[in-house]
């Protein structure tokens, strides 16, 4: 009998399966997050459970070959502690043999488990919010502020630094996280102390890509019909922005909730507060037995945190000690966690000394500001107890807005000339001192200070020697991220790009404040603002992006070795305004300063790219004839320097204002060839990120043209294969609103026309549809057949009414015949008259040809309502020549089916109303 290759062998101990040939630890049937390095660890652990497993062989077995020290072995082990909820003073799983190693002392069993069994898709917890805490002494508060949510949208979390606010809070996110099916966003609001970044951080997180003039509304309007809970932390040093944007949200009436912390009330009147108090401490331990005293919250944290960063065991003998230590402490969970990790340097009895007396150093006063102080007095106590080069390390990392790895830390050292071992023994030692955390992130280690440790190690950076060196060595370390990450845009997957480089943006929001502040170095803003560039297209952030353009171009050192630098920024901020609907006299102005400087710099590649920005900006605005009088310039410059991927580039945006034009035939014959051409190969482009978005702007106007020219059949399976693929690579919008929703709402295909209204209001990470949102709601409410007339042209005319305001003038002339036609359906005569006559105005400013046959047999089904007959037949007639002599085959057959109707005249009013869908099936493949 042949094996069964299927199957797997798993170490099942508690709720938990360990499958080391899958790589998975399950607890029940979901995976459990975990690192490589501690699975290994746990894998060694199981097969020798009941036995010592010395650090030495842990260390073999989890790093071959490479040499690590015990610090950071202890880092994966209490990751591994954790994910195992093995946190309990005594231990469940793994348990520490002092200064030899671990033995893992659970009964193991071996299982013999399906393959199959384990190839699930598991649903992913929000990726924005932490892991879950391990809360002492917190079930009473949980419950409270669970009960709060569900009576009110705005929860409050007020207590002094370092209660634990942060930890209740993401506590309360997982526990009820199930109550909120729209999603669960966790928003840190450390990384910026700029009161204007705090409604773009929000709108960023949750997925909102705003309009940069009202963020807030944005917001409002995302989130009024959706279940989300919003968790806003640390918010009392930007407490005046963050309490408007909850007021407005509270006016919104959304039914979203928003769960703040903050060291005091935003102020806000719905605002419901929650006081979080330290932990419960034996108040008159000598009162009390020694297992009364360990049961009390504060003193249980002790005796974890001491186990996890210590080995310390507490026993009742120390019971005494420690609750005095907790009562010197204040409860205060930061406090007690700093302190327990000073055990294996102190006894209980001199760790309870000596924090005694920096304590007594501060006056006593009461209530918070007390507690305030016996946090500030326990850092300063233990900062005093580190080496020189721990406290300098422990300055230098306070320049990170937040997380932060390994090749970050050695960058900081070397400013100060640490070599690799200085720097590891000194890392290490502030893991272990609890002045700094580590988290397992797949293999990699990376490391937080806390907030109240951070803004302290910053406050002794600020009077330090180096601290102008310290935030420009940062600035230069985020300038050389961001040159990376602009190096491998074009070449990475969007995706994992914005993974890789997303979390990086409150050092670079950190570091464009020091370089654009006083004391700051704004030449070296401006490098770091250019770098920065993609990462802000790519999550289309348009406050961001506008405002710290607008901060280096205004502070951008004049001179020639910066021409390059300011065209590229004038490029981002003339782009971002045209997704941003800025008003087009601004954006007009913004394009030709970018084309202007792009001259100025020199460079070849730039001033293509700014040409082509701006021929876009023309297009979308209606100027059709401009746009082509610029791609000439375009092409004729791509000619002269041999550039063949430029003009291959050129040719099919050129397509675009031609098919508008009405050349509708040589465009189809054109981006025919060009596809071929493409195929065969072409030169890298300038102007694209990928190559297969050459493609899809080919086929986009390509299979616009070919329904246009009668081949219904053949764009529709054109029109498929490009939405599948456009999804992959970006743009989709674009294709939906220009190309797709068109085509599908004429052939009178209703559920594809639903189809891509849904992901039009989606809305796909990295993309920004606030340029299409009106686009969205006329089309929505065009193909609403069941609603009634008067809201559907109401919602009709306001999304067309929008467009020609913001001067987006691309495809109104369509929209407005759409309009009209909707009007006459309805008997509103008159008014489908006016509308009409828009259309025909908006086509010939546009000079969008390609629709006029179209928009001149609605003219005619208005004539024909109105009873004017003979002039509806004459402008038929008209219509059906133009359509021929352009090739727009499929508006001939709709013509045709109008001319063939001679009972119109006679039908009243709305008989001479085609819609589009009335004539289907008129084809011609």
């Amino acid at each position: 009998m042949q094996p069964d290759t299927e199957m797997d062998a798993a170490f099942v101990f508690g709720s938990f399966r360990l499958v080391p040939g899958r790589h998975v630890l399950l607890k029940g049937a979901r995976p459990v997050k975990i690192g490589g390095r501690a699975l290994a660890l746990l894998h060694l652990l199981v097969m020798k459970a009941g036995t010592e497993v010395s650090k030495k062989e842990l260390m073999e077995f989890a790093w071959p070959k490479v040499f690590v020290d015990d610090q950071n072995l202890k880092v994966h082990i209490r990751s591994l502690r954790r994910a195992l909820e093995d946190t309990l003073p005594h231990p469940t799983y793994i348990a520490t043999v002092v200064g030899r190693g671990y033995q893992f002392v659970s009964a193991v069993q071996v299982e013999r488990v399906h393959a199959a069994d384990l190839d699930h898709s598991y649903e992913q917890a929000e990726q924005s919010l932490p892991a879950a805490p391990h809360l002492i002494g917190r079930d009473g508060d949980v419950a409270a502020i669970s009960r709060s949510l569900g009576e009110t949208r705005l929860v409050t979390l007020v207590g002094a630094a370092g209660v634990g606010k942060t930890s209740l809070a993401v506590a309360v996110a997982h526990t009820w996280g199930a109550q909120f099916p729209d999603g669960v966003y966790y928003v840190d609001l450390t990384v910026t102390d700029d009161q204007a970044m705090v409604s773009h951080l929000i709108a960023s997180s949750i997925g909102v890509r705003g309009d940069p003039g009202d963020v807030g509304t944005a917001i409002a309007d995302h989130l009024r019909d959706r279940r989300s809970l919003i968790v806003l932390d640390n918010c009392e040093h930007v407490i005046a922005a963050t309490a408007a944007f909850a007021q407005q949200m509270i006016d919104a009436k959304i039914r979203s909730c928003l769960l703040t912390t903050s060291r005091e009330p935003l102020g806000v009147a719905t605002e419901k507060l929650q006081r979080v108090e330290p932990l419960p401490f034996p108040a008159s331990p000598g009162e009390m037995t020694a297992s009364q005293v360990l049961e009390y919250p504060a003193v249980g944290l002790l005796a974890i945190r001491a186990r996890e960063s210590a080995d310390y065991h507490l026993s009742e003998g120390d019971a005494l000690v420690a609750a005095q230590l907790c009562k010197a402490l204040d409860g205060i969970p930061l406090a007690i966690e700093v302190a327990a990790a000073q055990l294996d340097h102190f006894s209980l009895e001199q760790l309870h000394a000596s924090i005694g007396r920096s304590l007594y150093a501060f006056p006593h006063r009461g209530g918070a500001h007390a507690r305030h102080r016996t946090l500030q007095a326990t850092l300063d106590w233990s900062y005093r107890l580190l080496s020189e080069e721990e406290a300098t390390l422990f300055q230098l990392l306070s320049v990170f807005a937040g997380s932060f790895e390994w090749n970050d830390v050695t960058h900081m050292a070397r400013l100060v000339q640490y070599d690799p071992y200085q720097t590891t023994t000194a890392l290490g030692s502030l893991v272990a001192k609890s002045l700094l955390a580590a988290d397992i992130l797949d293999d990699r280690i990376s490391y937080r200070l806390l907030e109240s440790t951070k803004r302290y190690a910053a406050q002794v950076l600020s009077s330090a020697p180096i601290s102008w060196n310290a935030n420009r060595h940062h600035a230069q370390l985020v300038l050389a991220v961001f040159q990376q990450a602009a190096a491998e845009w074009r070449s990475t997957d969007s995706v994992a790009w914005r993974a890789r480089y997303g979390p990086k943006v409150g050092d670079l929001r950190k570091a464009l404040d020091w370089c654009f502040g006083d004391a700051g170095d704004a030449s070296l803003g401006v490098d770091i603002a250019v770098a920065a560039i993609p990462l802000w297209n790519e999550q289309s952030s348009f406050v961001e992006q506008l405002l710290q353009v607008a901060r280096a171009l205004e502070q951008s050192p004049p001179g020639i070795d910066k021409a390059f630098q300011k065209a590229a920024l004038a490029h981002a901020r003339a782009y971002m305004m045209n997704l941003a609907r800025a008003p087009r006299s601004e954006t007009t102005r913004a394009w030709d300063r970018a084309v202007e400087l792009a001259e100025q710099s020199g460079d070849l590649g730039r001033r293509l790219r700014a040409m082509f920005g701006k021929s876009v900006f023309l297009i979308y605005s209606g100027r059709n004839n401009e746009a082509v009088e610029l791609i000439h310039q375009f092409l004729a410059l791509a000619h002269a320097a041999g550039d063949r991927g430029s003009i291959h580039d050129g040719e099919r945006l050129l397509a675009l204002p031609e098919m508008h034009l009405g050349k509708l035939v040589q465009v189809r014959t054109k981006l025919e060839q060009l596809a071929e051409d493409l195929q065969q190969g072409v030169p890298p482009s300038r102007t694209t990120r990928y190559r297969q978005e050459r493609s899809v702007s080919i086929h986009s106007t390509l299979t616009f043209s070919t329904w246009l020219t009668g081949h219904q059949d053949r764009a529709i399976v054109m029109m498929d294969a490009m939405v599948s693929t456009v999804d992959a690579v970006g743009g989709l919008h674009n294709i939906i609103s220009l190309v797709a929703l068109p085509i599908a709402f004429w052939s009178g295909d209703r559920d594809r026309v639903r189809q891509y209204l849904s992901t039009l209001e989606r809305g796909p990470e990295g993309e920004n549809i606030r340029l299409w949102e009106p686009v969205r709601r006329f089309y929505s409410a065009a193909a609403a057949d069941s609603a009634e007339p008067s809201a559907r042209i109401s919602m009709m005319r306001s999304a067309l009414d929008e467009l020609v305001s913001d001067r987006i003038l691309l495809r109104t002339p369509m929209y407005a015949g759409i309009l009209a036609e909707a009007l006459l359906n309805a008997s509103r005569v008159a008014e489908a008259r006016d509308a009409i006559a828009t259309a025909l105005a908006l086509c010939e400013e546009t000079q969008e040809l390609w629709c006029r046959p179209e928009l001149l047999r609605i003219r005619a089904a208005v004539l024909y309502a109105l009873g004017r007959t003979a002039e509806a037949q004459a402008i038929l007639a008209q219509a059906q020549g133009q359509a021929l002599a352009m090739g727009a085959q499929t508006f001939a057959l709709r013509i045709l089916a109008d001319l063939e109707k001679p009972q119109a005249a006679d039908t009243g009013p709305a008989g001479g109303a085609h819609p589009p869908e009335c004539s289907p099936g008129l084809r011609i493949d």
